[in-house]
Order: C-alpha cells, then sequence, then structure tokens
C-alpha cells in the first residue's frame, strides 16, 4: 500500500488532472462572477445539479470581452488542476467566450479567408462612387423606416436624382437570398449608376444575413459600384468588407451616393458672381487705360470732346446690349420652362397613372409582354422594378 502525506496526495492528483485534462473547452450556465481588487476572476459554471469552479487570471480576464455575467451561458477553455488549499480540483481558464460564438466566428473567419484569397477584400478593387448618379439602385425592405430615411434625404439633398426601389427582405433566415435576388433585378436592369443595401440597426444576430458568402459575391463583383449600410457604425460585416463603399446609416448613405445639391447651387452662384465682378474690374481697367490715353493725346478740345462722346456712347450701348440679351435670355428660359411643364408626363403620373417599360420599349397592352419579363414601372415620385409573373 502506498503511503502519502496529504500535500503528496494533492500534488498526485494534480499531476494525474494535468495529464488527463491539458486542453478543453467546458461549456455551462454561470451562477457566480467575482472579480475582487486582485483582479483574477472565480466563476461557477453550473449545469442541473453539478457545478465546477473556474479561474481566470487577471492578464486573461483582462482581455475577456463582452465581460460575461450571472446567467450568461459561456465556454471556458483551459486545463483542470488541483487546489490543495480547498482540497477540490478546479479549470484554469485563459479564454472565456459566449455559448456558440465561437462556432460562429470560426464560420465567419473561414468566410473572410476565402474572399481574401480571391481578392475581394483588396481595397484596391474598390470602385469609386459616380458624382452625379443619374439612377440609384437601392436595395430594402418596401416598409422600413431605412426607406424613408433614404427617400427623405434623397429629396433634400438631389431630387434630380431617380430611387429605383428592389423591395427584399433584410432580417431572418430567407434575408440573404432575398437581397441576392433584389441585386440581380437591379443588375440586370441596368439603369443604376450606384446600388445601396440598407437596412436599420440591430442586433448581431438581425445582422446575420449580411455575414452570407454569396451576398457578399454578388456585391463584390456587380457590375456598378454597391454601397452598404447595414447596422450601426460599430457593426462591420462580411458585406461591408467588400462593398465599394460603407455607410453607418441609410440617410448617411444618401449622403453618400448623392451629390449635395444647396452646395452645388452655392457654388453656382458663387460662380457668377465672380464672373460678374471680373467683368466688372475689366471694364474699370478699360475705362483707366482709356482715360489714361486720353490724357496723353494732344489734340484740340473738340477732337478730344468727340473721342469722349463715342466712349461714353459705345458704353452706353454696350450697357444696353447686355441688358437686352439678358432679357431676352430670361424670356427663352421661362418660356422653355413653361413649355416643358407643359409637354411633362410628370403632371399625369401625379393624378396616379404610371409608365411601364419593357424588354420592347413602351407596354401598351398586356399582350406585349411574358411571363419573366421585367418591367420597370415609373409613378410620380421613384421608379419600381418588377417582373411579369402572368
Amino acid at each position: 500500500m502506498k503511503r502519502l502525506t496529504v500535500t503528496g496526495l494533492a500534488q498526485e492528483i494534480d499531476r494525474l488532472l494535468n495529464r488527463a485534462f491539458p486542453q478543453l473547452a467546458v461549456e455551462g450556465e454561470l451562477s457566480q462572477v467575482q472579480v475582487p481588487a486582485s483582479g483574477h476572476a472565480y466563476l461557477v459554471l453550473r449545469e442541473k445539479d453539478a457545478v465546477l469552479q473556474v479561474v481566470v487570471w487577471r492578464a486573461e480576464w483582462e482581455q475577456v470581452e463582452p465581460k460575461p455575467n450571472v446567467g450568461d451561458k459561456v465556454v471556458c477553455f483551459g486545463r483542470v488542476g488541483g487546489y490543495p488549499t480547498q482540497g477540490r480540483y478546479q479549470l484554469y481558464a485563459t479564454r472565456v467566450e459566449p455559448a456558440g460564438q465561437g462556432e460562429l466566428q470560426r464560420k465567419l473567419e473561414a468566410i473572410r479567408r476565402r474572399l481574401e484569397a480571391d481578392g475581394l477584400l483588396d481595397p484596391r478593387r474598390r470602385r469609386p462612387l459616380p458624382r452625379f448618379p443619374a439612377v440609384v439602385g437601392l436595395a430594402t425592405s418596401p416598409t422600413g423606416a431605412a426607406l424613408q430615411d433614404f427617400l427623405r434625404v434623397s429629396r433634400e439633398r438631389w431630387p434630380a436624382a431617380r430611387i429605383l426601389l428592389a423591395p427584399c427582405q433584410v432580417q431572418g433566415a430567407d434575408a440573404a437570398g432575398s437581397v441576392v435576388r433584389a441585386l440581380e433585378l437591379l443588375f440586370e436592369d441596368g439603369r443604376a449608376d450606384v446600388v445601396v443595401v440598407a437596412r436599420g440597426g440591430g442586433s448581431k444576430v438581425d445582422l446575420l444575413p449580411f455575414q452570407d458568402e454569396q451576398l457578399a459575391r454578388w456585391i463584390a463583383t456587380g457590375p456598378v459600384p454597391v454601397v452598404t449600410a447595414v447596422g450601426h457604425e460599430i457593426d462591420t460585416t462580411i458585406a461591408d468588407l467588400v462593398a465599394d463603399a460603407t455607410a453607418p446609416t441609410p440617410s448617411a448613405a444618401a449622403l453618400r451616393v448623392l451629390p449635395d445639391g444647396p452646395a452645388f447651387a452655392q457654388r453656382v452662384d458663387e460662380a457668377s458672381i465672380a464672373i460678374g465682378d471680373s467683368v466688372r474690374r475689366l471694364f474699370a481697367r478699360r475705362r483707366a487705360r482709356l482715360s489714361e490715353l486720353t490724357a496723353r493725346v494732344l489734340h484740340p478740345a473738340r477732337t478730344l470732346a468727340r473721342i469722349e462722346a463715342r466712349r461714353a456712347d459705345l458704353e452706353s450701348r454696350l450697357q444696353a446690349a447686355i441688358r437686352r440679351r439678358i432679357e431676352t435670355d430670361r424670356r427663352r428660359a421661362v418660356g422653355a420652362d413653361h413649355r416643358l411643364v407643359a409637354l411633362s408626363p410628370l403632371g399625369v403620373l401625379d393624378r396616379g397613372y404610371a409608365i411601364v417599360t419593357g424588354p420592347r420599349g413602351l407596354v401598351r397592352r398586356a399582350a406585349e409582354v411574358g411571363p419573366g419579363d421585367p418591367l420597370a414601372v415609373r409613378v410620380a415620385e421613384g421608379s419600381i422594378a418588377a417582373v411579369v409573373r402572368k
């Protein structure tokens, strides 16, 4: 019979536990979280009637993010060892993660590596956004706040742009496939100069559709630049990594893809004022030079008076001609604007009508299209991409 002291037995048990369980992961629910002044964390994992003491030394505990709370389900990674002072065994953890989070993170890392291997995460691949887009494609929920926020900012910022909506789901198990189909419609339609994928903020679970690899590849390989606006500023999804540009919110996406109309108009006004100032300064210099030459020429007073009269007459006629030209151009612009308003189909659209364009041009009869044909439906405020079902 082997004879041991209490300390010797404790040491022997510790060696056996270290050899039997050098590295393992244990999942359970936290029933206790204590972090005294030392900075070490003392946790208790529970599952039904079984409990396990867990120690996380200060250096490792400082790396744990987010910090778990009582009631959270976690996975603790480490080794099992004895604790001679209390005569018990415990887990010395080097890492603590939310249960299930580790597997998701590994899956996302695998997707990231595949995309990186294909060159889709290379910043040099990103395409510049068009400066003055005529049509902006928008893939988002037709009933969400993201759509209204985007339309509100677009009307304020650059009302000349047309917004082409491709409705899709942005949350739930089918959301990734729905967004892919919306992008497919927008790309096939071909009118959009830039495409925005948008949804409001949400939890990390809500953003899972935008971690989809197929969706990421559609965004990266589309024929036009794609801007993502999903989640909040602190969230980064796989879709964001491959997009040509990102925005924290749908409103910010509208600011990103559309030019600043009021600022542009102000620059035009400033340029017009600068041109007018330049013309006035030119006339002033010419008058000064003419006065200088007139003073230097030794001619009789009558000749000088005639020269001055011709100069004044020339200036008067020039100014009168400029005023007449301005008034003529103004009347032409007003007349053209009135004719444009009279001929514009937008007045008809405001009364609830729509213009439908199919593969072969304007659709006047149902017989001109068939199932599967893509349609572009222009209404008073924007356009809708659709497909004929029957």
